[in-house]
């Protein structure tokens, strides 16, 4: 037995992605809609999954469009008999690139997961929009006539606003699992998305389902809730902007406990953008902690920056004494949180000509007022503040909803932010773009947004079959878990690799460090996993 030089290559856990892949039929939805039209090995289907391979690999180096990566990777196990590393290099990918731009990325998305939803029994009750910026340096290709997106600068959510961006508008539903997707350019209003994207999905998702939509406060805004009308269900956070939330906030209110101990909330029906609402408002006792921690903190920082203002101000001539004292009720006025103490007046002469030194003997001179004074913090204001710090306002057309069935909702919003935490990652690398092309860079932020799917699938549908089967698997800390991340699944898979040996001149292929665990798992997977661990 000999073993075949270079043969030793990795799976790891590329299999579950790759298996995930085939479940949903990604690559063979590819090749009906984006045939291969030109002379390369692979089909652009083949090639959205070794680029899946490539984001999902937790390898060091990124969506580069080049071979390296795939010279450590089992290419035929995973992608097809015949299929080498040379045969997946940075024409083949720019091409494919090309070909998502043309068709669409957004469109080529939809359909991805319209042929999801016909595979796997996903809940769609509750749809959560968001949008998130990708920062990016260097020059850009700006010769072509028809760019999907412009990379200019923009509002940076990873604030970074010295470098030019562009934007991924982001849908996902209760489970974390992307339903829509947009690339946008990187000036592109949130109001103005996430009002689209609820559009588009209400489009593109035929349901019999009541669906709830929610986004944060960006989306709340007289336009976009006259546009969706009755008929459409939101849950938006209602921002501080608006006089009657500023008002209702700072009111004294009779609260009804949640079953959440740490939650309470008082209803309210209102009238905005000509659409009947509930409000619910609600205290977070964490949210208050959280506040609590930094709030003396941030206003002593403020104290002195406003010592300094005051003192500049009052430092002024005033023509009378009222309008001294006036100038102090003003800026006290403006800044409530303050005491003021011992106010004093004080007079002298300046010249008329507001030249400076000592003025002539037969100069005349004016009599001036000037204002001095000492201020502290209001200890009822910082009472009231720190109560206040713990409410904030939800808002829903729905005006018959359960206020607690509307927190649980809106708190999903959190699944979407999961997602672009992941998009981030920098042990996935698949936000890291080296691009110079913006319909390219477009298509990538399709194949961001499928990593992001394929991994989430994986995770709901492994937690699924694990709940079923009311079996468990170790988590980092060596203890029993039956909602286990994708990521400590990934790890568990970290050793399994191939070789091929040379027994009586004929190949075989043999897996290492295929443990009880593993087969375990697959097992559980099924046969459309299995396949790449036997």
């Amino acid at each position: 037995m000999t073993l075949i030089d270079g043969s030793n290559v990795t799976i790891g856990h590329l299999g579950i992605v790759a298996g995930v892949f085939d479940t949903l039929e990604i690559g063979k939805y590819i090749d009906e809609v984006i045939p291969k039209t030109r002379h390369h090995h692979i089909t652009h289907g083949t090639g959205v999954k070794a680029l899946s391979l490539n984001g999902l690999g937790y390898n060091e180096g990124r969506l580069s469009l080049m071979p390296d990566f795939f010279e450590d990777i089992a290419t035929e196990r995973l992608l097809g008999k015949g299929i080498q590393p040379k045969h997946l290099n940075e024409y083949v990918f720019g091409e494919t690139l090309d070909a998502i731009a043309a068709y669409g990325p957004t469109r080529l998305f939809t359909g991805i997961v319209l042929r999801m939803m016909e595979k796997l029994p996903l809940g769609t009750q509750r749809l959560h929009h968001d949008t998130t910026s990708i920062s990016v340096t260097g020059q850009y290709d700006r010769e072509f006539k028809t760019r999907l997106i412009e990379i200019v600068p923009g509002h940076s959510k990873d604030h970074r606003n010295d470098l030019k961006q562009f934007v991924i508008s982001l849908v996902t539903n209760q489970d974390g699992i992307p339903v829509f997707m947009e690339p946008l350019s990187g000036n592109a209003s949130d109001k103005k998305i996430l009002l689209k994207s609820i559009q588009a999905v209400r489009n593109n998702l035929a349901t019999q389902q009541t669906i709830y939509h929610m986004a944060d406060s960006a989306f709340y805004t007289s336009g976009n809730i006259q546009s969706l009308g009755q008929h459409c269900f939101w849950i938006s956070h209602v921002p501080m902007t608006i006089n009657e939330a500023k008002e209702l906030v700072a009111s004294e209110v009779s609260w009804t406990a949640c079953e959440d101990i740490r939650y309470k909330y008082a209803v309210y029906e209102r009238e905005y953008g000509g659409t009947p609402q509930r409000w619910v408002m609600f205290h977070s006792a964490e949210q208050q902690k959280r506040v609590d921690a930094k709030l003396m903190t941030r206003l002593e920082k403020q104290k002195k920056k406003d010592k300094i203002a005051l003192k500049k101000l009052c430092s002024k001539g005033f023509a009378c004494e009222p309008d001294a004292r006036a100038v102090v009720e003003r800026w006290h006025a403006k800044n409530p949180r303050y005491r003021i103490e011992d106010v004093g007046i004080t007079s002298g002469q300046r010249r008329k000509s507001s030249k400076r030194g000592r003025p002539r003997k037969d100069e005349t001179c004016e009599v001036v007022y000037r204002v001095s004074c000492k201020f502290a913090l209001d200890e009822n204001w910082v009472l009231k503040t720190r109560e206040h710090a713990g409410r904030f306002i939800l808002a829903s057309n729905d005006v018959s909803i359960d206020p607690e069935t509307m927190l649980e909702y809106y708190k999903e919003q959190n699944s979407v932010e999961r997602g672009f935490r992941f998009l981030k990652d920098k042990r996935f690398h698949v936000s890291e773009v080296y691009l110079k092309n913006e319909n390219r860079i477009a298509a990538l932020s399709m194949l961001m947004v499928l990593c992001l799917l394929l991994y989430s699938v994986a995770e709901w549908l492994f937690r699924k079959i694990l709940k079923e089967r009311n079996a468990t698997v170790m988590n980092p800390r060596n203890k029993p878990t039956a909602r286990p991340t994708m990521k400590r699944v990934f790890f568990l898979f970290r050793r399994v690799r191939q070789v091929l040996e040379l027994v009586d001149s004929t190949v075989h292929c043999r897996l290492l460090n295929v443990n009880e665990e593993v087969i375990r798992i697959t097992g559980m997977f099924g046969g459309g996993f299995e396949k790449y661990y036997s």
